[in-house]
C-alpha cells in the first residue's frame, strides 16, 4: 500500500477515472471500467486484471483485513467524492480491464440456455437481467450493438457482482448472434405479443436461446421472422406489458424450472 495520499483531482490517474465514470468512449478507448464497493470488488475473479485499487485513509484503517495483499492507491475523502458515481460512496473502487469475449469462441452446452438482449436501453434493466441470469444458470448473454453500455457505472453497480459470473458478449449485430445460434442448431425463442404461444405451454427441456427486445418496441421485425418460435407471458390481470427485466426474469425462471425437472 502506498504511503502518499493523492489530494488533487489533477492527478493523471484521478483525471482518467473521472472520464471513465462519465464517458463510454473513454471506457472503450482505455478498455477499462470502474467497480465500486468492497462487496463488488471482492467478487472480481482472479482472471480479471485490476489496474488500480483505490480507497480513502479511513476505510484503509477500518477494512485493512479485506484489503490485505492488494495494492491500493489512497486518496483523500474529497478526491474520492469527486471520482465516485454513487450518492453515498463507500470509499473503495477498482479500475478493471475490460475482458475481450469473442462470439466465435463461445460454446454451448446441452440443457443450458442463453439470452439475447436486443437494444436494451435502461441500465437498471440490464443490471437486473444479469443478476437474474447469474442466479438461475444462464450460460451466456448476447447484447446487441446499440444497447446501453455494459460497463457504465449504473449497469455495473446494478449487477451486484454478477457481471463477473456470466459469459457476456457485446457489440455484435443481431444478425451475427442469430447466425451463430443457427449454426449451433440452437432454437431461438422471441418474446412477442402477436402469434405467440403462452410461455407455460412451451417445452423448454433442451438448450435454447430467448430474445428479449427493446423496452418500448419489443423485438425487431428481423427477429420475429428469424425466430423458430414466438412466446408470450399470459397476463390475466389485464396489463398490456411488463418491465423488460421482470419479463426476462419470468422467462428465465420458467426455463430453469423445466430444465431442472427434466434431469
Amino acid at each position: 500500500m502506498q504511503n502518499n495520499i493523492i489530494s488533487s483531482t489533477q492527478n493523471p490517474i484521478i483525471k482518467t477515472i473521472i472520464q471513465l465514470q462519465k464517458k463510454k468512449a473513454t471506457r472503450k478507448k482505455e478498455k477499462l471500467f470502474i467497480v465500486e464497493g468492497i462487496k463488488s470488488i471482492n467478487e472480481i475473479p482472479a482472471n480479471y486484471q485490476v489496474r488500480y485499487y483505490i480507497t480513502t485513509p479511513e476505510l484503509t484503517k477500518q477494512q485493512i483485513h479485506a484489503l490485505e495483499g492488494k495494492r491500493w492507491i489512497v486518496v483523500t475523502e474529497e478526491v474520492y467524492k469527486t471520482i465516485s458515481d454513487t450518492t453515498t460512496p463507500q470509499g473503495a473502487m477498482a479500475v478493471v480491464e475490460i475482458p475481450e469475449v469473442s462470439l466465435d469462441k463461445l460454446t454451448f452446452e446441452k440443457q443450458r440456455f442463453h439470452l439475447v438482449l436486443e437494444n436494451i436501453q435502461d441500465p437498471g434493466n440490464l443490471g437486473t437481467i444479469i443478476r437474474t441470469a447469474h442466479a438461475f444458470g444462464v450460460q451466456a448473454i448476447l447484447i446487441t450493438k446499440g444497447s446501453v453500455d455494459l460497463y457504465s457505472p449504473k449497469v455495473v453497480r446494478a449487477t451486484m457482482g454478477s457481471l463477473f459470473h456470466v459469459n457476456i458478449c457485446i457489440d455484435y449485430d443481431i444478425e451475427e448472434y442469430v447466425s451463430h445460434l443457427q449454426k449451433a442448431k440452437i432454437p431461438i425463442y422471441a418474446t412477442a405479443l402477436e402469434e405467440a404461444k403462452p410461455l407455460f405451454d412451451v417445452d423448454f427441456k433442451e438448450q435454447l436461446a430467448i430474445v428479449i427486445g427493446n423496452e418500448g418496441n419489443g423485438v425487431s421485425e428481423y427477429i420475429k421472422k428469424a425466430a423458430d418460435h414466438k412466446i408470450m407471458i399470459p397476463m390475466p390481470g389485464g396489463s398490456e406489458s411488463l418491465n423488460a427485466s421482470v419479463a426476462t426474469s419470468i422467462c428465465i425462471y420458467e426455463v430453469m424450472r423445466q430444465m431442472q425437472t427434466s434431469r
